[in-house]
């Protein structure tokens, strides 16, 4: 994967150039090449970290390379760990370089020769020794010999000092020593590169007041031409900038639309460029695009992710606070959706935050990096603007957006985090729906819940509602139906009335039917989906969800055809209950199945329920206990049965004779039930079979003048 990262690597040719540098460093190496004066001198280059100043050494170096009268040598002080070790390397370089230059050209050096014989003696012994035998040689001497040498020979040395802002206190001002001491070498010029600032800093406090201002008096003294690299053009930059965004898209094989593009571009361009100042900073934004494009492409919202990196790179103060304060950006600022915590201390609190993030930017970047934030973060608006998102969150979370919290996390950890799905695989399965086999949908279903959730695929599904072909609206209809058990009815009060898993699945599947228009073919399936092969609880889910709609309409079906649909769910039920009744073996739902019953044929549905009661006795209980309303409540969050209500009574008696179930509880029931007093309760769960006949008989009793019952606390 490295052929997708851009090298940090300074440039060295002319043809390189895409800052305009080389000029600058011409006029430097010419200005070298032209001097007359014997005396040492020292020349400062100024910048930034990343801006280019070992590029500008290595163009000065080319130049110098066509004058073969001028030495060069290079020292790296920050490959050295101590002033003794430093001092050596330094003089060593220079040996080997003059010893070069002796040993090609010696005819230029007779009288050297004549006083020191080999050249090894400018140190007194073989150069294979001179770290050991530096410390034995007068430096004093040293530099006259060196001096000799270099003006017998009549050349000049240039010495090239880069990385100097990577040392530390002690080796920055262990360096400065070494220059201050050996810059009166004859013909000699240093060039050192640095970044002045925080070189000042650094040394600052050994000089004077100890400040900043100390150390740059001191750098004045040793310094004798200070140059500041000449600053990267914007235009420039920004073109730079943008190839490498284009090559870490292009290698990560990433397509953006238009609209995309344009986002990006805009955004980047008003929020970002201002903070763009040096080649490093865009080699290191492109390289962050090329290791985050891959890891996250198709699980994110692609241009979320190329701003997010980019606040990264060039906010990073604010990149580490929004990492770890999602809830300041995800979270809404309404005060009715913020569930009347604290709302105005909530934008207090960000905007004091926001403040301190940007105590070193410029007035133009903290409007810069507060509007990029509104953008990735539209949350931001309620607390700036106070403009409430409404329905935001659900195109958020579509478009898999930074600000939506099922996706948030992913932006920082890289990868899908277990229990999530992977969206790339999701779109696979998605895609394969339209002409795959039912058994291989159903069989992936299943593998997707077993690796995340129930909960985890429906989110994920339910994205998908507007994109969807008939054909793949069918097949996946049928698969989510025929694994039905896997989608499970809540039974907890905080459900709120959505029966969970189960619900949403049905939901989920009524939405793709009504957004077809071919009622034939979405009754077809309907049909379908209510037989025998998909589960009675799940195909009753669906049914009640296709009956949705205040008005004909909104309906997805005519009231025939919806009978139609409630004859096979009860014809299915027949053949499931075999011998047994349908309110003993299916007791849920009983109204809808009575009701369609009844108004298909009541003699045949009186004749069914008869034959139950007239048998057994305690069917009649049964009956009575399946018609009485399940609840919950936030004191008793699991279901459990309330009261048997007046509706209920004249719902019942509508379809039996009153004095039939009368007659039946009184012959069989009558001591057990006028043993207590009938009770009703107000959200207690406190219900018994035999108090629901009681019941019954309280609205039996008054059935001519029926008054409320007594509630009992």
């Amino acid at each position: 994967m490295s052929k997708n990262f851009s090298s940090d690597k300074p440039v060295e040719n002319s043809e390189e150039d895409r800052f305009q540098r080389y000029g600058f460093s011409k006029r430097i190496a010419d200005t070298i090449k032209q001097r007359d004066a014997d005396e040492g001198i020292v020349i400062g280059i100024y910048g930034a970290w990343g801006e280019g100043k070992t590029s500008v050494l290595n163009f000065i170096q080319n130049e110098l390379n066509q004058d073969d009268t001028i030495l060069q040598v290079s020292l790296n002080p920050w490959r050295y760990n101590d002033e003794e070790t430093l001092i050596k390397n330094f003089l060593k370089k220079i040996a080997e370089v003059l010893g070069k230059e002796l040993d090609s050209k010696k005819e230029k050096f007779g009288s050297f020769i004549e006083r020191y014989g080999s050249f090894g003696s400018i140190i007194g012994k073989d150069l294979t020794d001179v770290g050991k035998t530096l410390s034995n040689v007068d430096l004093e001497e040293l530099k006259n010999r060196i001096d000799e040498f270099l003006k017998e020979g009549k050349s000049k040395l240039v010495i090239f000092v880069d990385d100097i802002d990577r040392l530390d206190k002690q080796e920055i001002y262990s360096l400065f020593r070494l220059v201050k001491l050996t810059a009166d070498f004859t013909n000699t010029t240093y060039i050192l590169s640095f970044d002045e600032q925080m070189v000042a800093s650094a040394i600052g406090d050994r000089f004077g007041a100890g400040n900043e201002k100390s150390g740059q008096n001191f750098l004045e003294k040793i310094i004798q031409v200070p140059l500041q690299i000449p600053q990267a053009q914007i235009a420039a930059l920004k073109k730079y900038c943008f190839e490498l965004v284009d090559k870490a898209i292009n290698e990560s094989e990433l397509e953006l639309n238009k609209e995309e593009v344009q986002r990006f571009v805009s955004a980047f361009s008003h929020n970002v460029l201002l903070r763009l100042s040096t080649p490093r900073m865009a080699v290191r934004y492109g390289n962050s695009l090329s290791f985050a494009i891959p890891l996250l492409k198709g699980e994110v919202n692609h241009v979320d992710l190329m701003l997010m990196e980019a606040i990264k790179i060039f906010y990073p103060k604010h990149y580490e606070f929004i990492k770890n304060n999602s809830n300041y950006f995800t979270s809404s600022y309404s005060s009715h959706s913020y569930g009347g915590q604290d709302v105005k201390g909530k934008k207090d609190e960000l905007s004091e935050h926001l403040d301190n993030l940007g105590s070193d930017l410029s007035k133009a970047e903290k409007g810069a990096i507060l509007n990029l934030l509104k953008s990735l973060f539209p949350r931001l608006n309620e607390a700036f603007h106070n403009t409430f998102q409404h329905e935001g969150h659900k195109e958020w979370l579509k478009e898999k957006r930074v600000v939506s919290t099922s996706y948030f996390n992913r932006y920082f950890s890289y990868a899908v985090i277990d229990g999530e799905l992977s969206d790339v695989a999701f779109d696979e399965f998605i895609n394969s729906v339209e002409n795959a086999e039912l058994v291989d949908t159903a069989k992936k279903i299943k593998e997707i819940i077993e690796q995340s959730s129930v909960d985890t695929f429906l989110f994920k599904i339910r994205t998908y509602e507007e994109d969807l072909s008939w054909k793949s609206t069918m097949n996946l209809s049928l698969s989510i139906s025929l694994m039905g058990d896997l989608f499970p009815k809540s039974k907890s009060f905080f459900a709120f009335g959505m029966n969970g898993a189960q619900t949403q699945a049905a939901i989920f599947i009524y939405n793709l039917l009504k957004k077809y228009k071919n009622e034939e073919e979405v009754f077809e399936l309907s049909k379908i989906l209510m037989g025998k092969d998909i589960p009675y609880d799940f195909a009753y889910a669906l049914n009640n969800w296709m009956r949705s709609g205040k008005t004909p309409e909104e309906k997805l079906f005519t009231n025939e055809q919806y009978i139609e649909l409630a004859k096979i769910l009860r014809t299915r039920l027949l053949e499931e209950c075999g011998e047994k009744s349908i309110f003993e073996v299916f007791p849920d739902n009983l109204s809808y199945i009575f009701s369609t019953w009844f108004e298909e044929s009541p003699k045949e549905l009186e004749s069914y329920l008869k034959g139950f009661i007239d048998k057994d006795a305690e069917q009649l209980k049964q009956l009575l206990v399946a018609m009485t309303p399940t609840v919950t409540s936030t004191n008793h969050p699991e279901p459990y049965k309330s009261n048997f209500t007046k509706e209920d009574y004249e719902y019942l008696t509508n379809i039996l004779d009153k004095d039939y179930l009368h007659k039946i509880i009184s012959v069989h029931y009558s001591e057990e039930v006028e043993k207590e007093k009938v009770q009703f309760f107000d959200f207690e769960n406190n219900q018994t079979d035999l108090n629901i006949l009681r019941q019954f008989e309280h609205w039996y009793s008054k059935d001519d003048g029926i008054q409320e019952a007594e509630i009992v606390e």
